[in-house]
């Protein structure tokens, strides 16, 4: 894999990128979508081989593996008109599309694999489970952490359920490195404690 596509810059975005980009050794170049355009500014200027696109339309046609991160209900604009042709493999991060409704919005019949990266792949330290399984998505996420193949829609639709839980807990562990910056504790120590804390429960 030479070339990886990420439409939607968000939060998992960035976070795959810094976890690809810091793992040393040679990386697949990113694309990135403006969407998002600060982010993906900023990630473009911290690391090479990592580029911004002018449009959506120009991150599928420079990449062999196109990362859709954009939220459930932005998709239908987002993909709109976009061509791809079918020797790409599309990964949908997106919660709550299933994979026949994201085939029908892009028209392609290329593999669609859905995922579930956590942040935590920043630090390649994160299990992603993908659905179903494939050569090329379960070793980029290996390169992030580790990857767990579900086989069917069923299953993976309930560990994104046990996922959206997790929401309150990073809400949560934001706030406490908030709050002990606030008192003079750096944001790497105070994060990395209430880490360690939370998983010792």
């Amino acid at each position: 894999m030479q070339s990886i596509g990420i439409i939607g810059v968000g939060e998992i975005g960035r976070a795959i990128v810094e976890g690809l980009r810091n793992r040393g050794g040679a990386s697949p170049e990113v694309f990135l979508s403006p969407r998002g355009a600060r982010a993906a500014a900023g990630l473009s200027e911290r690391f090479e081989g990592v580029h911004v696109c002018a449009d959506n339309q120009e991150v599928l046609d420079r990449s062999e593996v196109v990362i859709i991160a954009v939220r459930r209900e932005d998709h239908h604009e987002a993909l709109a008109g976009l061509e791809m042709d079918d020797d790409k493999t599309v990964v949908s991060l997106m919660a709550g599309v299933a994979t026949d409704d994201l085939r029908r919005t892009l028209a392609i019949g290329a593999p669609i694999v859905r995922a579930i990266p956590l942040p935590a792949v920043r630090e390649r330290r994160s299990v992603t489970v993908t659905c179903p399984s494939h050569p090329v998505v379960d070793s980029l996420s290996e390169q992030l952490g580790g990857a767990l193949p579900v086989a069917d829609e069923g299953a993976f639709d309930v560990f994104s359920a046990l996922t959206g839980t997790l929401t309150a807990h990073y809400a949560y562990l934001a706030t406490l490195t908030s709050w002990a910056t606030g008192h003079g504790i750096t944001a790497l120590f105070s994060r990395s404690y209430g880490e360690v804390t939370s998983s010792s429960l």
